[in-house]
């Protein structure tokens, strides 16, 4: 027997202009008094916060920009306190998956029900298709996870014109956690139908749009397809378990500091390589997505794809020197110590 659980969202706008909806959906879905979560550098330096703030109206109560990388506990704890002083129904999170995870959190510990969550994303992290968030202890940066189908987007608004101000190595390294999610999808036990039938879709569109993404960052039609690569990877993350690539990204992550995205460029291509010694099969099926004839081929191809797009395939690469490199090995699971070994310096 096989089981397809589906995202919490139901409802997706999408295409450019999508962005235009959002004060009908807020209303729509039962909310009126609606706190608008973003990122601290949206607010600064750009105006996509005050366009959105302007297509709120009325419904607008405040907006919080305290949610940083890797989704810090404090920030979380705060916006939970926001939403409370406010009597907020709706928060909005406007970002990339640090921040719709902080709005799925502060939600979460407000005890689930009764706040309408819309998102609309700035990355291709898929966080607004997943009931899960990461949070980060300050003190500790150990990460750990939340799971409330309450908690997560019950709108989410896919609209290509609000990435533009997205910066090309923040979208594009989220667009490879796009293809490792699809990649480990594809791989994951629960072996859910749906899931495999969009993850073989999601990796050539993901493999045709990012390169054109990259060659013209203005490409409103190259981003949108991107947008619906993204989108059908993250279908079956709702119920599907992720392996190493994921496992040992979200370690080195809270960590040491690194993005979502650049974790995804370092360890995808050597999880592959990984599988391609302990279960060739699981490569294999790989071989028709990747347009490649050979396991091995596709273990290559991963690897040349994310390094053509200007990104980074070791820990070298993403910034650790080589203390911490000894460090995270230290740390990870020695069943993945093989995986480590390879982006690490010796």
């Amino acid at each position: 027997m096989q089981l397809h659980q589906a995202s919490p969202a139901r409802r997706v706008l999408s295409g450019q202009g999508a962005i235009r909806e959002l004060a009908a959906e807020v209303s729509r879905g039962g909310g009126s008094r609606v706190v608008l979560v973003t990122s601290a550098t949206l607010r600064a330096q750009t105006t996509l916060v005050d366009q959105v703030v302007a297509e709120l109206a009325g419904h607008h109560l405040a907006t919080f920009s305290e949610v940083g990388e890797h989704t810090p506990l404090s920030a979380v704890a705060q916006l939970q306190d926001l939403l409370e002083q406010t009597a907020a129904d709706c928060a909005v999170s406007l970002g990339g998956g640090s921040v719709i995870d902080g709005v799925k959190a502060a939600i979460h510990r407000r005890g689930g029900g009764g706040i309408l969550h819309v998102a609309v994303p700035t990355t291709l992290s898929g966080a607004e298709f997943t009931p899960t968030a990461g949070v980060t202890e300050d003190e500790t940066r150990l990460k750990r996870g939340m799971r409330d189908p309450a908690a997560a987007p019950a709108i989410v608004l896919l609209d290509p014109e609000v990435t533009l101000a997205t910066p090309e190595r923040l979208w594009l390294s989220s667009g490879i956690r796009a293809l490792d999610h699809a990649v480990e999808t594809q791989w994951a036990p629960e072996d859910d139908p749906l899931a495999g039938l969009l993850v073989r879709a999601a990796i050539p569109q993901l493999m045709s749009a990012l390169p054109d993404c990259r060659r013209d960052p203005d490409d409103l039609v190259a981003r949108y397809q991107a947008q619906l690569g993204a989108w059908w990877a993250a279908t079956g993350l709702a119920g599907s378990t992720m392996g190493p690539s994921h496992q040992l990204g979200r370690l080195l992550g809270a960590t040491f500091g690194v993005p979502h995205g650049i974790t995804s460029c370092v360890f995808l291509p050597a999880t592959l390589e990984w599988q391609l010694v302990r279960a060739p099969s699981q490569v294999e099926v790989l071989c028709q997505t990747f347009g490649v004839r050979s396991p091995e081929e596709v273990v290559s191809a991963c690897r040349e794809f994310i390094t053509g797009l200007g990104l980074p395939i070791d820990l070298a690469g993403a910034g650790l020197d080589q203390g911490a490199e000894v460090r995270f090995l230290e740390m990870a699971p020695p069943e993945w110590h093989p995986i480590v070994e390879r982006v690490s310096r010796g």
